[in-house]
């Protein structure tokens, strides 16, 4: 199945497990989810810190991510990897949400987690909006550079998953002066988030979050 105006190819779709493709005049993207037995990730974007930050969210969400990114121009820019790779990420959630909807799906994510200095927390509501918020700068997320990438593009990340994912994404800094920490901790909470999104909740069974319509009004 083909999504023309975002150039996604749907491969398989079930309640565990997501296979889809991106193609753009810029790049090729694979992207599939598993939830099941791990097995070794395989990460591949061409930015090292990137795949770091991936592994991370693989890892608190509890799914085997399998992500390869192919540029199509011969320079690819660091900012079309990371939103590219996040909405393509986003799509693929969304999916398999969608998939887990008739026995009921929780949809809805909170976490905070401490990386040493940092304290970061993360909230996701997959109501079918896309929009991303980042909250009270630290000094962590003000240093130009996060290791080999800038850390403008690592906004891109979320920034796209919240367009492929149709989900509204809030990040609080409470804390952080290492750059390194205060995006890990960013990462991980997401991912812990994510976790909790994918919950089973047998009580929204054919449900969606948003109430109106759905047959969930006068229940919460």
């Amino acid at each position: 199945m083909k999504n023309n105006k975002l150039g996604l190819t749907i491969n398989e779709v079930s309640e565990n497990k997501v296979s889809l493709t991106r193609v753009t005049l810029e790049s090729q993207i694979d992207v599939t989810i598993e939830d099941g037995q791990r097995h070794d990730y395989k990460i591949q974007t061409g930015i090292k810190f990137f795949n770091h930050m991936l592994t991370g969210i693989a890892s608190r969400t509890c799914l085997n991510f399998d992500i390869n990114y192919k540029a199509t121009i011969a320079e690819p820019l660091d900012h079309v990897i990371v939103e590219d790779t996040g909405l393509t990420l986003g799509r693929a959630i969304r999916e398999m949400l969608d998939a887990r909807k008739e026995k009921g799906v929780n949809q809805r994510g909170f976490y905070t987690i401490a990386f040493d200095e940092a304290l970061v927390g993360v909230t996701l509501a997959f109501d079918g909006r896309a929009y991303t918020f980042l909250r009270n700068e630290v000094p962590g997320m003000k240093l130009e550079y996060v290791e080999d990438i800038l850390a403008i593009n690592l906004k891109q990340f979320f920034e796209g998953f919240a367009q492929g994912a149709g989900c509204v994404v809030q990040i609080q800094f409470f804390a952080g002066d290492d750059s390194h920490h205060t995006w890990e901790a960013t990462f991980k909470a997401f991912g812990e988030a994510l976790r909790e999104s994918l919950l089973p909740c047998p009580y929204r069974a054919g449900t969606t979050i948003g109430l109106k319509g759905t047959g969930m009004e006068g229940k919460l």
